[in-house]
């Protein structure tokens, strides 16, 4: 078999690059039109069933698309039986589960607080979602990117299209259109999967394989419970407490703040391979004037976000999502913080000491998920995005403990972060502190901020360019 395709490095980088920002692209642009179509009330229903199938595609799934790259790459030839005895055992587990689960739909749906025919159709969807992560898996590890690029960006456009003719043609319950069109786009992809998969594997069942899978994906369930815990359980406390409307203005908000994750994956993406050879060269200078510089354009990006997070609002939604816009700012920060702590996780990451990753976010999860009952019945929808910015709070904390008193690394400066820190927040806080009743005032306002911040944070890179300027 041949392993590895003969494609460049760069070539496979472009492509994975494109189809990540044209699936988190058409996420955003058809914002406005989901929100034109759909009530609040549907927007949360909506929201509820893809948290619904977020989750259990790692409980119907056993995380076994993890493996299959790290057993692809072992000096072996039984990968193809590999693929063959586990597509048999995740195929009659996935039919155990689903009957199991089709006799709890009752008692589980109610927890979620949503229907439950919109619960079973959430786990048929979540086990068609299984075959299609380990047919990814296997394109992405065997270098077959426009392979994969294509299978994505096909199966995104017609879950988009399909899920907007279908709601506009229903007159009531219309977030069922979302819901029906998808269970029909993913049967269908599902057809061409399963081809694909049995192309590639020999059915010879072996169980040394399955445990072998089981062995390397189960131990992962936790951590990854844990971080979709973190990112998606306000939804569903918020929909059992306050009902689909606030779990629509909520899910709306997230969606709005989650520009800022573009940026911050971005960074961290391109920080990594930096971060990582200054470590190995020892050059811990490099490392903290490079964190500096990126962490002060974090910090811009957010500025700019918060100040014009009523004008993307506006652009993004009809009038009866309006309410959300108070929550925005704060998921905006709480991704900011989210940067701050892969600064110091990386350090584990490079040091391959990811146990205590994996703990710090059961731990952030579990305040996460205690202060939101607390929380949300007295303060509503609005106190889940508090929980959340506080939780990745906590995890920037325990993320500098670990590397300054565990780990013991010569790690980037807590102080240099925080005095920029302190500089963000007294921007925003000036900003909400201004009332103007003329738009030109308010917009020349957020503009002197920006550009204050800017030449703050930037005057030493100012002052250098403006003198080589006068040198040349």
């Amino acid at each position: 078999m041949d392993k590895i395709k003969s494609s460049g490095f760069f070539n496979h980088s472009k492509n994975y690059l494109l189809a990540e920002f044209f699936n988190k692209g058409i996420v955003f642009l058809t914002i406005p039109i989901f929100t034109y179509l759909l009530s609040p009330e549907d927007y949360g229903v909506i929201s509820i069933y893809a948290v619904t199938i977020n989750i259990f595609i790692v409980l119907i799934g056993l995380n076994f698309h993890t493996s299959v790259a790290r057993r692809y790459h072992e000096d072996t030839n039984d990968f193809s039986e590999f693929m063959g005895s586990n597509i048999i055992f995740l195929s009659i587990f996935n039919l155990c589960m689903i009957l199991f689960l089709y006799f709890l739909k009752d008692s589980l749906a109610s927890f979620f607080a949503i229907d439950n025919n919109v619960f079973f159709i959430a786990i048929i969807v979540s086990s068609l979602s299984v075959f299609l992560q380990v047919e990814l898996s296997y394109l992405q590890t065997s270098q077959q990117s426009k392979k994969y690029v294509t299978i994505l960006v096909i199966r995104n456009i017609l879950l988009t299209l399909g899920a907007i003719v279908w709601i506009y043609l229903l007159e009531d319950n219309k977030y069922l259109g979302k819901i029906y069109s998808e269970l029909l786009i993913m049967s269908i992809i599902f057809i061409f999967v399963i081809r694909d998969l049995i192309k590639i594997s020999k059915f010879n069942f072996d169980t040394k394989f399955i445990k072998y899978a089981l062995a390397y994906g189960i131990p992962l369930i936790p951590h990854t419970l844990s971080g979709l815990i973190l990112l998606q359980a306000d939804r569903i406390i918020i929909n059992q407490i306050s009902g689909s409307h606030e779990t629509g203005l909520y899910s709306f908000a997230f969606n709005v703040g989650m520009i800022m994750s573009i940026f911050v994956t971005s960074f961290n993406n391109a920080w990594i391979p930096i971060f990582y050879k200054n470590l190995k060269e020892k050059a811990y200078s490099q490392i903290q004037s490079s964190a500096n510089k990126y962490v002060k354009i974090i910090f811009i990006v957010t500025l700019v976000l918060i100040l014009f997070s009523k004008e993307i609002v506006m652009i993004m939604a009809d009038e009866k999502y309006y309410d959300a816009l108070k929550i925005v700012p704060i998921i905006i920060l709480g991704f900011t913080f989210v940067y701050l702590y892969t600064l110091y996780a990386n350090y584990a990451f490079y040091r391959k000491k990811t146990g205590l990753i994996s703990l710090f976010t059961f731990i952030a999860a579990s305040v996460n998920i205690g202060l939101n009952y607390f929380f949300i019945p007295k303060y509503g929808y609005v106190s889940a995005a508090w929980t959340t910015l506080f939780s990745y709070f906590i995890l920037f904390i325990l993320h500098y403990i670990n590397v300054k008193f565990i780990l013991k690394e010569n790690l980037i400066k807590l102080s240099s972060i925080l005095i920029q820190l302190i500089i963000l927040l007294l921007f925003i806080f000036t900003y909400f502190n201004i009332n103007s009743e003329s738009y030109i005032v308010e917009f020349g306002f957020k503009m002197l901020l920006i550009s204050l911040m800017s030449i703050l944070f930037f005057r030493i890179e100012m002052k250098n360019i403006f003198n080589n300027g006068q040198k040349s």
